[in-house]
């Protein structure tokens, strides 16, 4: 116990405290009101839930169509390769987001897709494919060769054992992936500001604008709370219907 009383100290000054605040803006301090809350579902506001859903969305199913078939062959076919894949895998966390991001500027620019939708797809799926592939990867690591090798000899077509061996077997990294992916689009702020500009408009530009540009901490406040209830009660379905995230 007392050996992590420093990390509690730490989470409760650096996280929780923030929260708390955040919180208490949301229900309207200095008063207690529910109006910040209503107050976001305002019609003015069904564009950014609407782009912020439909960005999240293509990501995650861009982010899963690219990440499986890479998953698997790091898992089942890399053999000794395995371990320098992985680590290629991971090598851009190792560098800044925002060089990232500036870097991709760079490139985009040069086919005249910077500040447009595709731009800001190809950020986000650039940015947030690792976390897609290592769930992934940890569900087929599982996946024995004679299952589907017994599959085949059972008379299944490569489709077949696709679809009912492989899918069923790597469900649990699927959703982990797709958890880990769309969650944290949705709220993504740096991405569509950087490479798709003005004409982007997410719930993370929305909540930027509410707290710096018009300083209304109330509503901005009530947004951020609305968008972790929605990130705790996709986390807490997953740990029902899978029981844990297999990362």
């Amino acid at each position: 116990m007392k050996l992590s009383l420093p990390a509690i100290a730490y989470l409760a000054v650096f996280f929780y405290l923030p929260f708390a605040i955040v919180v208490a803006y949301g229900f309207g301090y200095p008063e207690f009101t529910l109006k910040h809350f209503f107050e976001i579902f305002n019609p003015i506001y069904a564009q950014f839930f609407l782009n912020s859903f439909i960005i999240a969305a293509i990501t995650t199913l861009l982010c899963l169509l690219i990440a499986y078939p890479v998953a698997y062959y790091i898992a089942v076919k890399s053999k000794k390769w395995k371990n320098t894949l992985l680590i290629l895998i991971i090598l851009p966390f190792w560098i800044s987001f925002l060089l990232r991001t500036y870097a991709l500027m760079a490139i985009l620019s040069k086919f005249d897709l910077l500040f447009t939708f595709t731009a800001v797809i190809i950020g986000m799926v650039y940015d947030y494919l690792p976390f897609m592939i290592l769930p992934l990867y940890a569900s087929l690591e599982k996946l024995k060769v004679s299952v589907i090798e017994a599959s085949y000899t059972l008379g299944a077509k490569p489709l077949e054992t696709f679809y009912k061996v492989m899918v069923p077997l790597s469900k649990p990294g699927m959703v982990a992936g797709c958890l880990l992916v769309f969650v944290p689009a949705l709220g993504e702020f740096v991405v569509p500001t950087m490479l798709g500009g003005v004409s982007i408009t997410t719930l993370g530009t929305l909540t930027w604008d509410l707290f710096i540009k018009y300083h209304n901490w109330w509503r901005g406040s009530a947004l951020s709370v609305f968008y972790m209830i929605i990130v705790v009660a996709a986390i807490l379905y997953y740990i029902k219907r899978v029981g844990r995230l297999e990362i």
